[in-house]
């Protein structure tokens, strides 16, 4: 064998390499005997554990195992060395092991086992894995944190679920009673809407439309005396249920002065009186029309407080019948004057409230007076009938999709010869 070649076989000595690999590993590397004392211990494991090798060797090394780990490290030994296969087992871990200066270091082992049973030698892996370990601790806590906020948000979510529930239950209850005491109202002020007079020379049609369940408009018709017909129309401001109260006030009032024996401005002045000396404060105001017709005479006396215009039909005419006053319920010293017209057989009255003109369409378009005019005049020579329900028509026609934006009253008076 030549020099060159002993030297190549001498630098692949198994034994050298060993050493060498054993010496530089960077894992901590130490063999016990098979009393479990330390024969040999590698650079690493003193750098690990922070004692030295001549502390280390002949000695055990349960002392870095805290108490509760040192039985199972040496019955994890024992059961290796009992395995059909002994080299190196797979890593288990974590395993707690204290250092020199008492701190702790987290590590995982691996452990084979070599030797005949009466003489084994245990050779233990260590890696440390203290930085690995804290970083799955930081994650395991920051999972725990996110499980906790989501328990708790699905807590959150159920308990505001409840209440949306709870707060609906309330709703709806709630709702079904306000719909019931609408109802209610609607009845009640369907109750005070008058019945058509059956007055020789007068036939009427009329509609009422409320905006909602119950509205702010109010007319009423009455004979004062034979061949006399009063007729009262009030638009309160507002509209629904507040409105609504207020016709019933002014019900209550109207009846107590409808049949007095005088002119309708007269009526419309104690009226307004009677209504700002009990209802004053309450800041709500309302327009009213009131006319009598006299069949016998043929004349109409009207007194209209705010309330926008009203129209007399003729063969070739539609004249307004302007406001005489102002709202009611404003002053109580308001003075209401009153106007006089005479008919002919055929002629025709129509009343209204100014919902009929202030209804808007999608494009903001109102309806307007002229459009009920024109109507009117078309409709003239027409049956009486189909007047409020071609304008109404009309009406939904111009709204297209849009609902109605106020209260509508409309009352058509064929005026005829008594004898008819």
């Amino acid at each position: 064998m030549t020099g060159s070649t002993r030297s190549e076989h001498k630098s692949y000595d198994p034994e050298e390499r060993y050493s060498i690999l054993f010496h530089s590993a960077i894992d901590a590397i130490v063999s016990l005997d098979k009393d479990f004392r330390v024969f040999l211990i590698n650079p690493a494991a003193e750098n690990m554990s922070g004692f030295l090798a001549s502390e280390l060797l002949g000695n055990s090394i349960e002392h870095q195992f805290p108490l509760r780990i040192r039985n199972r490290f040496y019955r994890i030994l024992r059961n290796v060395a009992k395995l059909p296969d002994k080299k190196r087992q797979k890593p288990f871990g974590p395993i707690r092991l204290i250092r020199k200066d008492k701190t702790i270091l987290i590590s995982e082992v691996s452990v084979s086992v070599t030797g005949p049973p009466e003489d084994y030698q245990y050779h233990i892996i260590i890696r440390d894995i203290s930085e690995k370990h804290r970083i799955l601790m930081e994650l395991k806590r920051a999972n725990q944190t996110l499980k906790k906020m989501d328990r708790e948000k699905e807590e959150l979510l159920e308990r505001l679920e409840e209440k949306v529930r709870q707060r609906s239950r309330l709703l709806a209850n709630y709702y079904k009673g306000m719909k019931e005491e609408l109802s209610l109202a609607k009845r009640l002020q369907s109750e005070i809407l008058p019945e058509i007079p059956s007055i020789a020379g007068i036939r009427i049609h009329s509609a009422y439309l409320p905006m909602m369940e119950v509205g702010g408009d109010l007319y009423d018709f009455f004979e004062i005396r034979p061949g006399v017909l009063r007729i009262f129309l009030a638009d309160a401001t507002g509209h629904g249920v507040q409105a609504a109260l207020l016709t019933m006030t002014l019900k209550g009032i109207l009846e107590s002065i409808k049949k007095k024996d005088a002119d309708p401005g007269t009526i419309l002045g104690e009226f307004n009186r009677e209504y700002c000396r009990n209802f004053g404060n309450i800041g709500m105001f309302f327009s009213c029309f009131l006319a009598d017709i006299d069949t016998v005479a043929r004349k109409i006396l009207y007194s209209s407080g705010g309330h926008p215009p009203q129209f007399f039909l003729s063969k070739d005419l539609v004249m307004g019948l302007d406001r005489t006053g102002s709202l009611l319920g404003l002053d109580p010293g308001n003075q209401y004057g009153v106007f006089k017209l005479s008919y002919q057989h055929g002629d025709r009255l129509f009343l209204l409230t100014d919902g009929i003109y202030e209804e808007f369409n999608s494009d903001k378009q109102q309806f307007g007076e002229l459009a009920v005019q024109k109507i009117l005049a078309e409709k003239f020579t027409e049956p009486m009938e189909e007047t409020i329900p071609s304008i109404l028509q009309s009406l939904m026609d111009h709204l297209g999709t849009q609902k109605i934006q106020d209260d509508i009253t409309a009352i058509l008076i064929s005026l005829d010869s008594p004898e008819r």
